[in-house]
């Protein structure tokens, strides 16, 4: 089972998806960590067989020094099992369809509750049970 969860996000980047995030690992995931990552260079490759990871990656179309559609291939690239959920300000369907990363879901940054989610992460280590 993953031990991390990662928030990749450009830096001092406001948004409530850490906190909800913090809030339901402590209640439903204690032995699982959070970690926020502001630089791609933080995303080291890793060996094979470690856990498989979980990211939520930051998309904002409007920022020009981040991209979290490169972001999301470089982490496709180096750990391929990895689970991807991209939090985007920008609903673009037909883009991320056609960038062949692979995300497990979308999220609405302007629209997303708690209760989506706690959805995912549920999913996520059933996902990752699986896989294990």
């Amino acid at each position: 089972m993953s031990d991390k969860i990662y928030i990749i996000q450009p830096f001092r980047y406001q948004q409530p998806l850490t906190k909800i995030l913090k809030q339901l690992l402590k209640t439903k995931y204690p032995n699982t960590r959070l970690k926020i990552k502001h630089r791609q260079g933080d995303i080291q490759k890793q060996k094979l067989g470690t856990p498989t990871n979980v990211y939520f990656i930051i998309y904002d179309p409007q920022l020009k020094s981040w991209d979290g559609l490169h972001i999301s291939k470089k982490i496709r690239q180096i750990e391929p099992k990895s689970i991807l959920i991209l939090v985007s300000t920008t609903m673009d369907h037909t883009k991320f369809f056609r960038s062949h990363i692979g995300f497990l879901g979308v999220i609405n940054f302007h629209k997303f509750s708690k209760s989506e989610i706690e959805d995912y992460l549920e999913y996520c280590f059933k996902l990752i049970s699986k896989v294990a």
